[in-house]
């Protein structure tokens, strides 16, 4: 549970004050991984609360897709409890932003493994159910069309996010559907992986950020009537 002196904090910067005031502050690095993941547990609690107030039943699972055998008995589970699985949509990703030479191999596979492991674990699960999905949307990056300054690590896993999608689909003749999103703009109690200081950089390039209804649209249309036979598709707001 959050502790009661961050509860009116609301910016990340608010946050990690209010952390580094109470009691057993610990160090700065511990303050911010803290206020990371208070910001996601809020993040969840909001996003349930909005799908329940649109009268869309959610529930809410924690699972290292990482972990093969963990994602393989949470997809077995969630069949069984169904019946069925309509659709899935594989949104993980971390980033680690630096260039070459800075990174260490540790970090660039926690950024290439999180897409990459974890696509392959949800493709072995989705092969032990007596059906196919009717659609596997995988959220990808326009890093792996256009490349990014300090995201080769990010780049290439999109890349290979495509590529496991499409060997999957070839292989199943399941409908796996790789979007390649530009950046998206924060909305009120999602802030997304574009917090305040990349945004700011986005605009100093002229980059414009997707607005969430409108993303949110345009992945509905592409599943409604796009060709169910492509594999991937590019969605950004900057007319690339």
């Amino acid at each position: 549970p959050e502790p009661p002196h961050t509860a009116a904090a609301r910016t990340p910067v608010e946050l990690r004050a209010a952390l580094a005031a109470g009691p057993g502050a610990g160090t700065p690095a511990e303050i911010h991984r803290t206020a990371a993941r208070i910001l996601a547990q809020r993040e969840i609690t909001t996003t349930l609360a909005e799908l329940t107030a649109a009268g869309s039943p959610a529930r809410y699972r924690s699972v290292d897709f990482r972990e093969r055998d963990a994602v393989l008995q949470a997809v077995k589970e969630i069949h069984a409890e169904h019946g069925r699985l309509d659709g899935v949509v594989f949104a993980a990703g971390v980033i680690e932003d630096r260039l070459i030479a800075e990174k260490t191999p540790e970090s660039f596979q926690r950024v290439y493994g999180t897409k990459t492991a974890g696509a392959g674990a949800l493709f072995a699960a989705l092969d032990d159910l007596p059906a196919a999905p009717a659609f596997t949307v995988l959220f990808g990056s326009i890093a792996a069309v256009l490349g990014n300054r300090g995201q080769a690590d990010y780049a290439a896993a999109n890349d290979a996010l495509e590529a496991l999608g499409t060997d999957w689909a070839a292989r199943t003749g399941g409908r796996a559907l790789t979007v390649h999103w530009g950046p998206w703009a924060p909305a009120a109690g999602h802030t997304g992986m574009v917090g305040a200081e990349l945004g700011r950089a986005y605009a100093r390039r002229g980059i414009a950020l997707i607005d969430p209804e409108e993303g949110s649209a345009a992945l509905l249309r592409e599943l409604a009537w796009g060709d169910p036979a492509a594999r991937a598709v590019v969605y950004t707001a900057s007319g690339w």
